[in-house]
């Protein structure tokens, strides 16, 4: 569908919020009539920041934390459902209840949420329409005839955690016959341009409303935790592995009505202090709570309670509560993420195969809560660097078409009038001159635009996007020096021994990537053009794209790539494999975009190769250098080596992460602050690229190729890939020589068997079940 055909009329209702100045979890309510049993019934709602909302004591989706943070000056999101069986003849009851979110944060952190300009009360937004078996319609829609209160959530915050308080049933609300009569009418407000909030006084916003696009968070798995350690007030419980979600806090069934309530604190955490406490600690959020839910457990009424507008990154949970107390409680962890769809499946007679595409899958699933994060517990930005090295694991491991275009729509909505981009979006102003500027992270948008072409075969994101695209980067050219490079703050960022920027001179990384940004845009608007797609009539030519992409690549050789020793290294160092002087990701990136002059190329992977054995096969790569090594290796008849790095069993190395019991990717090399984070992970990728061999065609998936390293020593590894073109499934024995390959209607294959190079000539396979022998 069209942006335009998601559009909601903003008329349909009002905007409603309680009274006060910032009120805290309003429970909004209205109750109505129907003189006839419904049909069908269509449910619009959304909130500022995050909704729950049920019909006659019926959650009306089991989706959380809609609808998804945008920047709403520009766009909100609406959740579209059908509802008519919540409904029925006679007295109806709608409630909605509202959490802070992102939008109406208080807590301080480093990223300014809490400062957003857009920053004002929550608030909500809803139509309902109804068809009834009478043949007569009815609409109800928030406006001044609702009624409030505060909810039972006295605290909450993303990053902090939330406060349950109840003082009742806190599900009566939501059902006909209850006594609503002491609730505060609404603050309501016109959705005309200029109409203004009652007491509040501020201006009700116009943004676009349209339909929500990507899929709703939902609680995906459901876990007994196990007991670490334990004293009378204190236990520590493990999940086993990091997830992102909460956890459901009960009390135990034989626990009387009228026992006095249980009143407990639990911290939240993905690893452990030496003391065996969680280590609930991050400095960029500036409060002494962190991840913290503060409960009073009621046994009359509120028996148990889940948090509802924050969710957490952790493994353990401590639990500290009176002496004697625990007894009384049941705890559960729930797993909670984007509800995506699985693209791929991946298995192999090597363990450690499996294990690293476990984590990756499992790494990227704790980031995906409207856009893809970068933590779920230190942060939950959307740092646009993590994924763009990441793009092919995503798409790989699931259908990411639905969340990219969401993301697509918020990083367009955040560029600034000289084109600049933040390096997280969302943002709420902060990442524009907070470490920026970083190509490596912004050329994320160019970049998108393309992999949705060539992943999905989707161009009206190109006609919508590439002048934003363009602008951004003619803004990036502006920027060149006066070696004709661009600068970055960032580069290679947390190689092994660095806190944060790479060491190296990082205008080769920021240099190459907006080159790569500039190709890949050109590549997009000439699939757009054969498309069809209206483009805009004042876009750069694909060829003048190309043609900067060609300076600034020959301005990195000029600059960092020493003719006479035949390797890149910064001006005026040594640059000798082996030592530090050395840096193996200026070293890959030009090799990885094909920039390196032909007949020098052969002398900087002897190079390469050099510094990696003699390091003991280790590598000194931060987030880019890794997504590109192991490909780069392969590429050049060195899948042994890539190997051998990939299954090192020492750090710094995946495999040493794996081995202590770590079931998804750390932050970083050294003492980790998050233990789930996706962007260290890539060299999965090279997992079914070049051990499986399975690799995209350069226009998409209709021709695809197959062509397995010969020298890595896998015996047997299996995947199937979905495609819009179909399911895509091979199975790889090394051991008995035998490849199994099945080829959907209207696409082809070429297939290079694993035999030594240059003996097995490339077969042209058409649709249908293969099985190859060499």
């Amino acid at each position: 569908m069209s942006p335009r055909d998601h559009r909601i009329d903003p008329a349909l209702a009002s905007w409603i919020t309680a009274p006060g100045e910032d009120p805290q979890n309003p429970l909004l309510r209205l109750s109505f009539e129907l003189a006839a049993p419904p049909v069908s019934a269509r449910l619009l709602v959304t909130g500022l920041g995050t909704f729950r909302a049920a019909l006659n004591g019926a959650e009306v989706d089991d989706a959380r934390l809609d609808p998804g943070l945008t920047d709403p000056r520009a766009r909100i999101q609406v959740r579209e459902l059908e509802v008519g069986a919540l409904l029925h003849r006679g007295e109806n009851v709608l409630g909605i209840e509202l959490g802070r979110g992102f939008h109406a944060m208080t807590t301080p952190n480093e990223w300014r949420w809490h400062l957003a300009s857009w920053r004002g009360p929550v608030r909500t937004w809803a139509h309902l329409r109804m068809h009834l078996a009478d043949g007569s319609s009815r609409a109800v829609a928030t406006g001044q005839d609702w009624r409030t209160r505060p909810g039972p959530v006295a605290f909450d915050s993303m990053y902090e955690g939330e406060t349950f308080a109840p003082v009742e049933d806190s599900e009566a609300w939501l059902v006909p016959g209850y006594d609503d009569s002491d609730w505060a009418p609404v603050l309501a407000a016109s959705s005309r341009r200029g109409a203004r909030r009652g007491g509040h006084g501020r201006e009700v916003p116009e943004p676009m409303m349209v339909r929500q696009v990507q899929e709703p968070i939902r609680e995906q798995e459901e876990i007994t935790p196990e007991v670490v350690s334990s004293s009378p007030t204190r236990t520590v419980l493990d999940m086993g592995r990091v997830i992102a979600g909460w956890c459901r806090f009960s009390l135990r069934e034989d626990i009387p009505a009228d026992a006095p309530p249980l009143l407990l604190v639990a911290r939240h955490a993905e690893k452990l202090r030496e003391d065996g406490r969680v280590d609930a600690r991050n400095e960029h959020v500036h409060t002494d709570r962190f991840q913290e839910d503060r409960l009073r457990l009621e046994p009359a009424f509120a028996r148990s309670f889940a948090p509802r507008h924050s969710y957490k990154g952790f493994r353990y949970v401590e639990i500290e509560t009176a002496p004697g107390e625990l007894a009384r409680l049941e705890v559960t962890g729930i797993l909670a993420h984007a509800d995506l769809r699985p693209a791929s499946t991946l298995t192999s007679s090597d363990a450690h195969v499996e294990a690293m595409d476990r984590a990756m899958r499992a790494s990227l699933l704790n980031n995906m809560h409207h856009v893809p994060t970068d933590t779920p517990s230190q942060e939950k930005n959307g740092w646009t660097g993590d994924a763009l090295t990441s793009l092919a694991a995503m798409t790989t491991g699931f259908d990411m078409r639905r969340m990219l275009r969401k993301w697509l729509e918020d990083q367009v909505d955040g560029q600034r009038d000289d084109g600049s981009l933040a390096v997280i979006s969302p943002s709420p102003g902060w990442g524009y001159e907070e470490l920026s500027p970083a190509p490596e992270w912004t050329c994320l948008l160019p970049v998108l635009l393309d992999e949705m072409v060539c992943e999905y075969g989707e161009t009206d994101p190109v006609a919508r996007h590439a002048p934003a695209a363009a602008r951004y980067l003619a803004h990036e050219l502006h920027r060149q020096d006066e070696d004709g490079l661009i600068s970055s703050v960032l580069g290679d960022y947390l190689s092994p021994g660095s806190p944060g920027p790479a060491p190296e001179d990082r205008r080769l990384s920021g240099t190459l990537l907006v080159a790569h940004a500039l190709r890949r845009l050109a590549h997009a608007l000439e699939r757009a053009t054969s498309a069809g797609e209206p483009l805009a009539p004042d876009l750069p030519a694909p060829d003048t794209l190309r043609t900067d992409a060609s300076t600034l690549e020959q301005a990195v050789n000029s600059v960092f790539l020493d003719a006479t020793r035949r390797l890149y290294r910064d001006p005026g160092t040594a640059a000798e494999p082996g030592t530090p002087t050395y840096r193996q990701t200026s070293n890959i990136l030009p090799l990885a975009f094909g920039i390196v002059p032909p007949e020098r190329s052969g002398a900087v992977v002897d190079h390469l190769v050099a510094d990696l054995t003699a390091r003991g096969d280790h590598h000194d790569c931060g987030h880019l250098g890794v997504r590109f090594l192991l490909p780069v290796l392969s590429a050049h008849g060195h899948g042994a080596l890539a190997w051998r790095v990939l299954s090192n069993p020492t750090a710094p190395g995946w495999r040493a992460w794996l081995e202590a019991g770590n079931s998804t990717f750390a932050e970083m090399w050294e003492q980790p602050r998050s233990h789930s984070h996706y962007f260290m992970g890539t060299p999965v990728i090279w997992l079914h690229e070049h051990v499986a061999g399975l690799r995209r065609g350069a226009e998409g998936w209709e021709e695809f190729v197959v062509a397995p390293d010969p020298d890595v020593p896998v015996g047997r590894i299996a995947m199937t890939r979905a495609t819009d073109a179909g399911e895509i499934a091979l199975d790889l024995d090394r051991e008995a020589r035998t490849l199994a390959l099945t080829v959907p209607d209207g696409t082809r294959a070429t297939v290079v068997l694993p035999q030594e190079p240059g003996t097995a000539a490339p077969q042209e396979l058409g649709p249908g079940e293969h099985l190859l022998r060499w």
